[in-house]
């Protein structure tokens, strides 16, 4: 697959970056988005249009050819995998390419604390490749490999690229940890699957991520990841993964012994946040930042013992419930987590020779416990003008997290001036959405997301903290997503 990144989003920022809109009275923001969404919905009837014209079955027939000709074009697998799957009976193979390219359009230049003297911020090259063997009726064991290239830290000459310093991650997979990316054995029956190993596990719906927070993911690209790279940039985990069918109901349990935290962008990278300081300059020459020790204030930063593999009581447990009522579906889920980023406990105070007070911050996982509830709902709208009969999935996500902690900048100048304080707060979050999803014909798909992110008794003093809003009490982001894929079917 060679996708261009961002080439089918529109929805005018990235997944995972809510906009506050506190600003704006609830009744000029209905109005403004109302109005915003008049030309994507004209575009997507105008397309949808075009299957009602007199050469509508001309121009379907060469557009089935088109995809046809995309579907089954797979030399690799006629001529390498197939002659393997037929000399060992019980193998299945698939592989697939991704290709991840951006361009900067504008000059380079400095931006906040950042040297941005290149063009191309990313040319990932990744393959993945999978092997499924089946053992018995009902047994398989899978693996799936990743072997990933970015040129973009070799093909060009810039002082701003040098997070491979700290982690040759950026540039390419060289540990087996992410080259094995998932091995799992499952057992599968009617009303039992059971799949032990290091695996990944999807359980939303949406576009962003609400109550798909089982593992932790891959955030290189920071706010510019979208929705549809999760399934290759979540951090599969070593479980136990169990699921008991009983008629119209299904519980599903995991026992997670393993804890894989989140990647972010870090110093050198082409995502890292330009308002972070120091400068580049500086940095780059800073061993203390880059491998995490310090920070551009001169304080000291301690690394806990990251939890997993240790007692039951560092595990993580979760548990979803899922019930089938006709065109309607529900689930409740719990999950007893790690907080995938450290917290920054202040654990000392010292004072350098000119006075300047410093701080000692020791980096801890924090306990989370998620509460979350999803829905989804299928119907259709009929006599809706040019398209006739129209599809839609009301799909609903909430999550309520308690016991986030949040850095509280008023607590950690309390402690710069002598004060005890641990430098956190800890709140309780909410994050939910309503995805509003047509099937438009020549299958064109739109979906229309509001997503609200709340953190409750928020001060001003806050950071940002899983599932709250950033820096802010609350956001409401309106997300709309408009895709139209080659294939009519996706192989996960």
């Amino acid at each position: 697959m060679h996708r261009w990144s961002g080439a089918v989003r529109v929805d005018g920022f990235p997944a995972g970056c809510p906009r506050s809109l506190n600003a704006k009275p609830i009744e000029g923001r209905a109005r403004g988005l109302l109005r915003n969404l008049v030309l994507p919905f004209a575009l997507a009837l105008l397309a949808s249009s075009i299957a009602t014209t007199p050469c509508r079955a001309e121009i379907g027939d060469r557009w089935a050819k088109l995809e046809r000709s995309f579907a089954v074009f797979d030399p690799i697998g006629r001529h390498i995998f197939q002659p393997i799957e037929e000399t060992l009976p019980g193998l299945s193979l698939n592989g697939s390419y991704y290709l991840w390219s951006d361009f900067f359009v504008g000059g380079t230049h400095q931006v906040g604390f950042r040297n941005k003297d290149y063009r191309t911020p990313q040319s990932q090259n990744l393959l993945e490749i999978e092997l499924t063997y089946r053992l018995s009726s009902g047994v398989e064991i899978t693996s799936i490999n990743h072997l990933l290239y970015d040129p973009a830290y070799n093909l060009q000459d810039a002082d701003g690229l040098y997070a491979t310093r700290v982690n040759d991650d950026f540039r390419f997979y060289d540990n087996g940890g992410r080259v094995a990316r998932e091995l799992y054995v499952s057992y599968r029956t009617p009303r039992l699957d059971v799949v032990v190993g290091k695996q990944q596990i999807a359980w939303g719906k949406m576009d962003g991520r609400f109550i798909d927070v089982i593992n932790g993911i891959d955030s290189r690209e920071s706010v510019q990841l979208e929705s549809s790279d999760y399934e290759v940039r979540r951090m599969p985990a070593w479980m136990a993964n169990v699921t008991y069918f009983f008629g119209a109901v299904s519980l599903n349990v995991l026992w997670i012994p393993d804890f894989e935290g989140d990647t972010t962008a870090a110093y050198g990278s082409p995502w890292f946040s330009p308002l972070i300081p120091p400068d580049d300059s500086v940095a780059v020459h800073d061993t203390g930042i880059l491998d995490g020790w310090s920070n551009a204030f001169g304080d000291t930063i301690l690394h806990a013992r990251t939890p997993g593999w240790g007692p039951p009581n560092e595990h993580e447990y979760a548990v979803r419930l899922d019930v089938k009522m006709g065109a309607l579906t529900w689930g409740l889920i719990y999950y007893y987590a790690w907080d995938r980023l450290p917290d920054e406990f202040i654990v000392g105070r010292g004072v350098d020779g000119e006075g300047v007070p410093h701080l000692t911050f020791e980096r801890r996982h924090s306990r989370l416990q998620h509460y979350g509830l999803t829905a989804d709902y299928a119907t259709a709208l009929s006599s809706v003008p040019v398209v006739g009969y129209l599809p839609l999935v009301l799909r609903v996500e909430a999550l309520l997290t308690r016991g986030v902690r949040f850095t509280d900048y008023a607590k950690q100048d309390r402690a710069r001036a002598g004060l005890v304080s641990s430098g956190l707060s800890k709140r309780d979050t909410l994050r939910a959405a309503v995805a509003f999803e047509f099937a438009f014909p020549m299958n064109t798909t739109v979906i229309f997301q509001p997503a609200f992110y709340v953190t409750f008794n928020w001060r001003d003093s806050f950071g940002t903290g899983f599932g709250g809003a950033v820096f802010d009490e609350w956001a409401l982001a309106p997300l709309l997503f408009i895709e139209r894929p080659i294939r009519a079917t996706r192989d996960r």
